[in-house]
């Protein structure tokens, strides 16, 4: 996927508003860097970190990070309540989850 940096930002923008609307929580700062072992975070005060690679990705797979690492604000852990809320709206989560896998693993090789 070949997209602007400003296009990737406020798709991610777009998206996150989106998300916090769907969920009625508030997210404080979208954040871009470039990260060295994940596509996203989101912190305890509510700051969303994205990965500046992830714009290489399809735009369903942005939509899952940002969707996965917002629903962190209403549940801090992996467990079976967090994959239960990704699964009402990701069904085939395991399967994004493994995408994100391979893509990570394919743009690590690039850099070599």
């Amino acid at each position: 996927m070949d997209r602007s940096d400003e296009s990737f930002r406020e798709l991610v923008r777009a998206l996150a508003e989106k998300t916090t609307n769907e969920f009625n929580v508030n997210l404080n700062q979208v954040y871009f860097r470039k990260m060295k072992s994940k596509w996203g975070s989101c912190s305890k005060r509510k700051n969303l970190t994205i990965n500046t690679l992830l714009k290489y990705l399809p735009t369903n797979l942005i939509e899952y990070v940002v969707f996965h690492e917002i629903t962190h604000l209403k549940e801090k852990k992996h467990n079976e309540r967090f994959w239960r809320i990704v699964s009402k709206k990701f069904k085939n989560y395991e399967e994004m989850e493994k995408n994100l896998f391979i893509y990570w693993f394919l743009i690590q090789q690039r850099k070599l």
